[in-house]
Parts: structure tokens; sequence; C-alpha cells
């Protein structure tokens, strides 16, 4: 990532102060004397905005609420499903089901003959399929009603029914074939697709995992001569589609944090999707040479970076003593303000770390309004990210 003049403007300021402790904190091995950037009278309200000015104390607060993070968080709900996750057999699926009993009084019953038995009945070599009525017809048995039920509950079915006919019947029941129910995987896996229910329970960042996991950024083909390369998943916002609702996990907080209240058992039918990172962007627009959109790599991006990135401020036509960042719900967004004509306070770009969807904006010279300047810039902050979180 490039910091360019940027950052050497921050270094030149640097070499410019004295240390001072009260600096010494934010940043380890430096400090700055020199007053606070300044502060316009009416900071803290712009009608029903409220406007905090980047300071040390902000950048200490910030970075206190960073540290704060609950490592290892359980889940006891998820704990409870797995613990009495039972796998309920539905049509489509296959059995196999074995009766053993003294080879010299009684016969096997399996689709593999046991050494030393008779197989009376040999169904496919797969296993019972369970008919679409939810039946199979099973030797002596008959007809037995299995969907809905757990191997256990059809293996002690099968046993009530075969005691007239063989002694102290030994039955093992077992799927086969799990065929009859799926979730499915999208987005950005290295194998998406439908996989089966089975009988061993499965969680959101299991399956994510079973489908190859987020593969990393690497070249996959060529357009017209052009390496192509395959887009990074967003595990910080892993869509989970169960029993008709949609809900946003961050399995991010799972895979750095041990986060487990993130994770969730998947049932049938459920949809996991995860979605490419084009939202863990910040978007750099006004007097920059080059405004566009800039990815967070690894959840880390300063605001010093992301200016350094957007090819510097235009020292011709911006306000550096203006540079504003706009984050959160659009209607209602946190507005925090860099006053960066002060070399000093331009140093605390390098501490302040920006978040996915934040909207940095550098105002054009001349605006002596403060309102007005916010008042201008809102409608395009807000549309930019209504815009990507509807689309998400």
């Amino acid at each position: 990532m490039k910091a360019g003049p940027f950052i050497a403007v921050l270094l030149a300021g640097f070499t410019l102060c004295g240390c001072s402790a009260h600096y010494a904190g934010l940043f380890p091995g430096m400090g700055f004397n020199g007053a606070l950037p300044r502060r316009e009278a009416w900071v803290g309200r712009v009608g029903r905005y409220e406007v905090m000015a980047i300071t040390p104390s902000l950048l200490l607060a910030q970075a206190l609420a960073r540290k704060q993070v609950d490592v290892g968080r359980a889940n006891a709900a998820l704990n409870e499903e797995v613990a009495g996750y039972r796998y309920l057999v539905q049509p489509r699926d296959v059995l196999s089901i074995a009766v053993w009993g003294d080879p010299t009084k009684t016969m096997i019953f399996t689709p593999m003959a046991a050494p030393g038995s008779t197989v009376t009945s040999a169904p496919a070599a797969s296993g019972f399929k369970v008919n679409p009525d939810g039946t199979i017809y099973f030797p002596y048995a008959g007809t037995v009603a299995v969907a809905g039920k757990t191997t256990e509950e059809i293996r002690a079915d099968l046993a009530r029914r075969m005691t007239p006919y063989i002694q102290n019947p030994q039955i093992t029941v077992d799927v086969a074939q799990f065929n009859s129910q799926n979730y499915q995987v999208a987005g950005v896996v290295a194998k998406p697709g439908l996989y089966p229910i089975t009988d061993s329970p499965m969680t959101v960042s299991k399956a994510i995992a079973l489908a190859g996991g987020v593969p990393p950024q690497i070249q996959s083909g060529t357009s017209n001569g052009n390496a192509i390369a395959r887009p990074l998943g967003d595990l910080s916002r892993v869509l989970f589609v169960h029993d008709r609702g949609a809900t946003l996990l961050d399995l991010h907080a799972l895979e750095a944090n041990g986060d487990r209240s993130q994770d969730r058992l998947v049932g049938p039918g459920d949809v996991i999707r995860v979605p490419d990172d084009s939202f863990e962007q910040v978007h750099v627009i006004g007097e920059v040479h080059s405004p566009g959109n800039y990815t967070l790599n690894g959840h880390t991006l300063n605001l010093s970076q992301a200016l350094g990135d957007a090819g510097e401020v235009d020292l011709a036509t911006a306000d550096t003593a203006r540079i504003f960042v706009f984050r959160g719900a659009y209607e209602h967004p946190q507005i925090f303000w860099l006053d960066a004509s002060s070399p000093d306070a331009m140093l605390l770009a390098n501490g302040f770390q920006l978040e996915p969807q934040d909207v940095v904006y550098v105002a054009t010279a001349g605006l002596v309004s403060w309102d007005r300047v916010i008042n201008q810039i809102l409608p395009t902050v807000q549309t930019v990210y209504f815009t990507k979180v509807m689309t998400q």
C-alpha cells in the first residue's frame, strides 16, 4: 500500500516538533508538541449532525475500544443444538440394514452377507431406498414407515417386527446415502454448490470450510491477454438464510477472535452466501488526484494511507483544514473532522482507522461555512452508502 508524499508531509511535520508524553501512548516511540487542531466554534453539532474533531483523545478512545474485543466468546445455544442434533430419514435416502443372530438358527438380511451366513433378501447393493411415501419394504417386517424417524427409532421398530421370526434379533441401521436434504454454499468459496445434510451436525463455519473456504486472491484466467484476478471473499458479512429469515454473520470475528456467537447450525434448505470484498472498501472523494474506492486490506487502513492511495490531496484546489470522514447509517452518519493544515494534526491521520464504507471527503478551498460544506456533500455520501448497503 502506497503512502507517498502524504506520509512524507507527516514525517516532515514530525521532525519539526518535539516529543511529548501526551502523544507517546498513541504513537509508540514518537511524540510531538504543539496546539491541538484549531476548533471552530460550532464543532459538536451542525444542524442535526454531530461533528467530532480527530484529536489524540478520540484516537485513544478508539484504540481502547478496539482492544476490548471479547476473545473466545462462547455460543451455548449452538452447543445445545449440536448436542441434541438427530438426523431424520426422508424419502430418497438409502438405508443400510443388517439383522444379526446365531447363523445356525437365524438368517442375515443385509445387502452384504456376513461370513458364514445366508442372504435371504438382497436389495440393491447400495441398500434400501426410502420410497416417496416414506416407507421401505423389509423381509418379514413388511412395509415399514421410516420417514421422519431417526435410525435408532427405525432399528427399534424393525426389532419389534422381527422378534416373532428371529430369536433376539440384533439389528443395525445406518444411512448409506443422504439424498433427501441439502443446503447451499454460494458466493466466493472454492467449491460452491449443493451439499447434503447428513447425520453429522453442520455449522456455517464448517460448511464454508467444507466448500474449500475463501480462496486467496489468485490469477484464475485470462481475457484478451489480460489476467483476471479472483475476488476475495468477505467473511465479515456472510449471508445466512434460514427458516425464511436472513442474517448477516461476522465469521471474520470467529476466525480472528474465536467468537463462536457468530456461528449457526445449518438445516435443510439453508443458503450460505459469502460475498466478495467490495463492501470492505472506503470511498475517497473531493479534492484528491485519484478519487475512487479503496479496499481495506485485512481490515486495516488508516486515513493517511487512504489519502495516499488516492494520489494525495490536490493542494491547488483543496482546503486542507477541512477533511471529513463520514461513517455509519446513511440517515444519521457520524462525521469526523481533520484539520490537516497543521503538520501536528496531519500526524493524527496515521492513528485514525477507517471502517468499511467510510467516505473520506476533502473539501474545496473557498467554502467558509462548515454547515455549507457538510450540507453540500452529505447527499452524495448518503447515496454512496445507501446504494452499497442495499446491493449487498
